[in-house]
Formats: C-alpha cells, sequence, structure tokens
C-alpha cells in the first residue's frame, strides 16, 4: 500500500497509529525511496509515498488500508 501525501498516517508513528490493534494487520516492511526496505519499529515514523506491506487476513488489510487512506474501516463503522 502507498501512502498518498495527503494521508492521515503520514508524520505519524506505527505504535501511535495502532493498525494491528485497530485492524489486525501488521506492516512487515516499509519501501521509502532509495533507501531500500526497512523493517519497521512501533517508533517508524511514516512519509508520504512509503510503500507499506500489509499482513492479515484479507478483511484486516482492507480495513488497514482503509484506515491509511482517511476512510473509517468498515469493520468499525457502526450499523
Amino acid at each position: 500500500f502507498t501512502l498518498s501525501p495527503g494521508s492521515p498516517a503520514v508524520g505519524r508513528t506505527l505504535a501511535n497509529l495502532n493498525l494491528r490493534g485497530a485492524t489486525g494487520a501488521t506492516v512487515l516492511a516499509i519501501a521509502r525511496g532509495g533507501a531500500g526496505v526497512l523493517v519497521p519499529t512501533g517508533h517508524e515514523e511514516l512519509r508520504a509515498r512509503d510503500v507499506l506491506a500489509l499482513a492479515g487476513t484479507h478483511e484486516a488489510v482492507d480495513a488497514a488500508r482503509e484506515l491509511l487512506s482517511g476512510e473509517v474501516p468498515a469493520v468499525l463503522r457502526k450499523s
């Protein structure tokens, strides 16, 4: 998943986002420009155009994509 410059995740750390807790998806790696692939810790600050390798169930990855895009994930929406 590529973070757009307008993503609410830009400038936030993985720990601050609590992506795994909110969606069940895990960020396995971050590709950042010419810097190669990073193995992220919770303190990794996300940047525009980072490419995130996400792992989890289909539903968890979809929810993470929605959250990273600035949408409220379907799994968190009230019916």
